[in-house]
C-alpha cells in the first residue's frame, strides 16, 4: 500500500495544468491526542474509487498534499487498528493553501456502530475584487515604464499628470509586491514613470480592498509584482531600449523664440542579476534612464468679463536622468526561517527650461509679459528593508515582519526672469529653493493561519514620516515678481498606527470574507509665522470595515456583493504652503488647513465564465464625504493672478456600472473589451479660501455621465510572435469648475522572440496618432479659462533583452 501510495505521488507531480492548491493537517489520537506516524491519507475523485494521490504522515502525524487541480475530492484518512476518517474537500483559486486542522481517529476496538466523519466542504472560487495581469501578457506597454503596461489594463485612465484612474478617481494607492513602497512615495502614485517594465511579474487592480490592506485609496489599489527568480544557480537579464517621442505636433506653439521639446530620443539600459542556492539568493537589479521629454505642454487662454483676453504657453522642455539599484538577499537560515535584507538607492534629476510669453488680444507681435524659468531638480531616497518569514508546521501558516527606514530627498531650484515690457519690469535675480529632505521608520507584522474552510489573516503596523524643510527665496525687494513671503521653514510629521484582521470562510454554494481594520493618525504641520495661514495640528481614530459576500451559482457563476469604507489623506505636496512660479499669472499653492476624505463603497459584481471567454459585469455606488480637490479663484490683491489650491467640497458622489468581456476568437487570436460609465455628482457647497486674503468662493451642484471604453486585440502568430493593438476613447466629464473634454488614442505592440526565447525584441508605441492631449473649460469669478496640456504621450520604443 505505501509503495502505491509513493508512486501516486510521483504521478501527481505531473498535474500542473490548472491552478492549484495545498491541502494540510494533523493526524491525532482521540484518547491520548498523541500523533499518528505513518497514517495514510487517500485523495479520491468525489463520489468514485479513483485514487488521484496520497501520502503518509511524518514523525509528527502531519501530511501536506500539494499541486492538486481545481475539483472535489474524498480524502480517505485510515491507520491501523483505528476507525477510518472521510473528509470531503473541494480545492480551487482563491485560497493557495488549506487546513483541514486537528483530525482525530477513535480506537477500532471501541465497541460503537460504525463512524463515517464527513466535513465541511471547503470551495475555492475566483475574487471579483482582484483582477491579475501578466505583465507578459500587454506588449504595447512592455518596452516602457509601469505607467506604461498599466495604462493597457482593461478599466485604467491615466490623466495628464501621469496618475491611475479607475472608476473615475486618481485616489488609488500603489504598492510594490502587497507592501508600500519608497519607489512609489509608499502608496501615492509617485515613480511609476521610473519603473521599467521589464521587471514586473504581474499587476493586480484591486478595486474592493480587504482590511488586509492600508486603509488608503477610495479607488482601490494597484498592486504592481515584481519578478523573482525561480532556479538554482546563476541567471540574469540585459536590456536595453532605446526610443523616441513627440514626433508630431497637436498645436502650434506660440511665438516665444524657445520652442517645446520635439523628436524626443530616450535610452533606457538595465540590468538584472541573481545567484540562488539551497541556503541563499542573492539578487542585483539596477537600470538608468536618459531622455528628453515633454511632461507639459500647456496652452492657456484666459477670458476675463472685461472682454480681455490672454494667451500663454508652458512648454517645460526637460533634459532628465535617472537611477535605481536594489541588491539584496534572501537568506533560508533553517527550513522553517527566511530573513530577506536589501537596500534600495533611487537618484533622479532634471532641467526644465521654458518661457512663458502673454499674449493680448491675438496680438502676437507684441508681448504682454516676457517670463521665462529655469528649474534644476534632484529628487531621490535610499531605503533598508529587513523582512523575516517564519513557517510554522502547517503549511501556509506563517508570520511575515518588517522593518524599514526610508531616507528621501528634494532639492528643487527655479530661476526666474523677467524682460518686461512696461509696467512689468526686468527680473534677473529672483530665485526660490526647496530643501526637502524625508524620513520615513517602518514596522509591520503580517500572520496569515489556514483553516479548514478558509483562512485567518491579521497584523499591526506603525509608520512615522517626518519632512524638515527649507524654503529660501533671493530677490531684489524693489524689483521683484515673488509677491508674497511665505517664511522659510515648515515641518510636516504623519505618524500612524494600525492594526486589522480578516476572515475568509469558504463553502460549497457561497463564501464570506469579513474584516476591520484600526487607524490612528496624528498629523503636525509647522511652518514659519506669516499672514496667511496657521500651524496645523490634528489626530484621529477610524474603523475601515469590509465584507464581501460571493453566491455561487454553479462552477462557471459568480455573484459577490461588497462594502468596504476607504481613507485618502492628503499628502505634505499638496499641503505645503510654498508656491510654484512656472506661471506668474497662475500660483498654485497647497493648502494646510486640508482634511482627509472619507469613502464608502458598494458593489454589486457578476462574473460568468465559459470554455473560451468571460463576461464581466460590476454595478458600483460611492459616497464621499469631504470630498478634496483643486479649485481656481482669482487673487483679489492683484487680479492678473489667478490661484490654483486644494480644498474641501463636501460631499460628492459617484455610481457605475463596468463591464468587461474576454473572448478567444480562435487559437491565435484573443479581444478584450471594457467599459465603464458612472455618474458623477459634486454636491453645491460654499467655502471661503484664507490666501492672500479672506474670500468667498460656491460650487453648484453639478452631475454628469461620463464613459470611457478601451478595445484590446492581441494575435499570438506562428514563430513566436505577437501583436497587440489597444484603442481607447473617454468621453467628455464634469471638473471641479467646468468640464474636460473627450480624448481617444491607439496604441501598437509587437514582439518577437528568439534563439529559444532568450532573446526578446518589442516594438511599442503608444498614442500613435498624438490625440490624448488634455482639453479643459473652466468657469470661476470673473473669468473663464481654456485649457489645453498636449503633453508627450506619442513614444516609440524598442526593446531587447537578453537572459541568460
Amino acid at each position: 500500500m505505501k509503495i502505491t501510495i509513493l508512486l501516486l505521488i510521483l504521478i501527481s507531480a505531473s498535474i500542473t495544468a490548472f491552478p492549484q492548491t495545498t491541502v494540510s493537517g494533523r493526524i491525532l489520537s482521540q484518547d491520548d491526542r498523541q500523533p499518528l506516524i505513518n497514517s495514510t491519507v487517500s485523495v479520491y475523485l468525489s463520489g468514485t474509487s479513483d485514487l488521484v494521490t496520497g501520502v503518509i504522515t511524518n514523525e509528527e502525524g502531519r501530511f501536506s498534499i500539494s499541486n492538486l487541480p481545481a475539483g472535489e475530492y474524498d480524502y480517505l484518512i485510515s491507520y491501523i487498528g483505528y476507525e477510518s476518517v472521510k473528509r470531503q474537500v473541494l480545492t480551487g483559486v482563491l485560497n493557495k493553501v488549506l487546513d483541514l486542522g486537528n483530525i482525530l481517529m477513535k480506537p477500532a476496538s471501541m465497541e460503537l456502530n460504525e463512524v463515517n466523519v464527513v466535513g465541511q466542504k471547503q470551495v475555492v472560487s475566483p475574487a471579483l475584487d482582484k483582477k491579475s495581469y501578466s505583465a507578459e501578457s500587454f506588449i504595447s506597454g512592455s518596452a516602457g515604464s509601469a505607467l506604461d503596461i498599466i495604462k493597457t489594463l482593461p478599466g485604467v485612465v491615466i490623466d495628464q499628470e501621469s496618475r491611475i484612474i479607475l472608476r473615475g478617481s486618481d485616489k488609488v494607492a500603489i504598492l510594490i509586491d502587497g507592501k508600500q513602497s519608497s519607489l512609489t512615495g509608499f502608496g501615492s502614485q509617485k515613480g511609476l514613470e521610473s519603473i521599467p517594465a521589464s521587471q514586473i511579474e504581474s499587476i493586480e487592480i484591486i478595486n474592493n480592498p480587504s482590511a488586509k490592506y492600508d486603509a488608503a485609496g477610495m479607488a482601490g489599489i494597484v498592486n504592481i509584482i515584481f519578478k523573482k527568480s525561480a532556479g538554482k544557480g546563476f541567471s540574469g537579464d540585459f536590456g536595453i531600449t532605446p526610443g523616441i517621442g513627440m514626433l508630431t505636433r497637436r498645436k502650434a506653439d506660440l511665438p516665444t523664440g524657445m520652442p517645446s521639446y520635439s523628436d524626443n530620443w530616450k535610452l533606457t539600459p538595465s540590468l538584472n542579476l541573481n545567484y540562488k542556492t539551497e541556503k541563499l539568493n542573492l539578487f542585483w537589479q539596477s537600470y538608468l534612464i536618459h531622455q528628453r521629454r515633454l511632461p507639459n505642454n500647456e496652452f492657456t487662454t484666459r477670458f476675463y468679463d472685461s472682454g480681455d483676453m490672454t494667451e500663454s504657453q508652458v512648454a517645460e522642455n526637460r533634459s532628465q536622468n535617472h537611477y535605481n539599484l536594489k541588491l539584496g538577499l534572501d537568506w533560508n537560515l533553517t527550513p522553517k526561517q527566511t530573513i530577506t535584507l536589501f537596500g534600495l538607492y533611487d537618484y533622479e534629476w532634471h532641467i526644465d527650461t521654458t518661457r512663458v510669453w502673454y499674449f493680448g488680444n491675438q496680438d502676437y507681435v507684441s508681448p504682454l509679459r516676457r517670463w521665462g524659468f529655469h528649474e534644476s531638480e534632484g529628487t531621490g531616497f535610499t531605503n533598508v528593508t529587513l523582512q523575516h518569514k517564519y513557517r510554522f508546521q502547517q503549511a501556509g501558516h506563517e508570520l511575515n515582519s518588517q522593518v524599514l527606514f526610508t531616507k528621501g530627498w528634494e532639492d528643487e531650484t527655479y530661476n526666474l526672469s523677467q524682460d518686461g515690457p512696461s509696467p512689468y519690469p526686468v527680473i534677473n535675480s529672483d530665485k526660490t529653493r526647496v530643501l526637502a529632505p524625508e524620513y520615513v521608520y517602518l514596522v509591520s507584522t503580517d500572520y496569515t493561519r489556514p483553516l479548514p474552510f478558509g483562512r485567518m489573516e491579521a497584523g499591526i503596523q506603525g509608520k512615522l514620516r517626518h519632512m524638515p524643510i527649507t524654503y529660501t527665496v533671493t530677490k531684489d525687494p524693489s524689483n521683484t515678481a515673488l509677491i508674497y513671503d511665505f517664511g522659510d521653514w515648515s515641518r510636516w510629521d504623519e505618524d500612524m498606527a494600525g492594526g486589522y484582521m480578516n476572515l475568509i470562510s469558504e463553502f460549497s454554494k457561497f463564501d464570506i470574507e469579513a474584516g476591520l481594520r484600526g487607524e490612528y493618525t496624528s498629523v503636525k504641520y509647522r511652518f514659519a509665522p506669516n499672514p496667511y495661514f496657521n500651524e496645523d495640528q490634528y489626530d484621529y481614530f477610524s474603523l475601515f470595515p469590509n465584507i464581501r459576500f460571493t453566491l455561487k451559482a454553479g462552477r462557471s457563476n459568480k455573484i459577490s456583493l461588497f462594502y468596504n469604507r476607504r481613507i485618502d489623506r492628503p499628502g505634505e505636496d499638496i499641503l505645503r504652503i510654498f508656491p510654484k512660479y512656472d506661471d506668474p499669472e497662475l500660483l498654485k499653492i497647497g493648502n494646510p488647513s486640508l482634511r482627509p476624505q472619507f469613502t464608502q463603497n458598494f458593489e454589486l459584481a457578476h462574473k460568468y465564465l465559459w470554455q473560451s471567454g468571460s463576461f464581466y459585469t460590476s454595478l458600483y455606488h460611492k459616497i464621499i464625504d469631504d470630498y478634496f480637490t483643486r479649485i481656481y479663484i482669482q487673487d483679489p490683491v492683484h487680479n492678473e493672478i489667478t490661484i490654483k489650491a486644494y480644498e474641501n467640497l463636501g460631499r460628492a458622489a459617484n455610481t457605475g456600472i463596468e463591464i468587461t468581456l474576454d473572448q478567444k476568437i480562435s487559437a491565435w487570436w484573443k479581444v478584450s473589451a471594457s467599459a465603464n460609465m458612472y455618474r458623477n455628482t459634486i454636491f453645491a457647497h460654499s467655502g471661503q479660501i484664507d490666501f492672500p486674503e479672506p474670500q468667498s468662493y460656491s460650487i453648484v451642484k453639478r452631475s454628469d455621465a461620463p464613459f470611457f471604453t478601451k478595445v484590446i486585440s492581441q494575435l499570438n502568430l506562428p514563430n513566436d510572435l505577437r501583436i497587440e493593438m489597444t484603442g481607447q476613447l473617454f468621453s467628455a466629464k464634469n471638473i471641479g469648475q467646468g468640464r474636460e473634454l473627450s480624448r481617444g488614442g491607439v496604441d501598437l505592440g509587437i514582439k518577437k522572440s528568439f534563439l529559444g526565447s532568450k532573446l526578446e525584441l518589442s516594438l511599442a508605441a503608444t498614442d500613435i496618432f498624438n490625440t490624448m492631449g488634455i482639453r479643459q473649460e473652466i468657469a470661476g469669478e470673473g473669468f473663464q479659462v481654456e485649457y489645453q496640456n498636449f503633453y508627450e504621450t506619442q513614444v516609440f520604443s524598442l526593446l531587447c533583452r537578453y537572459k541568460f
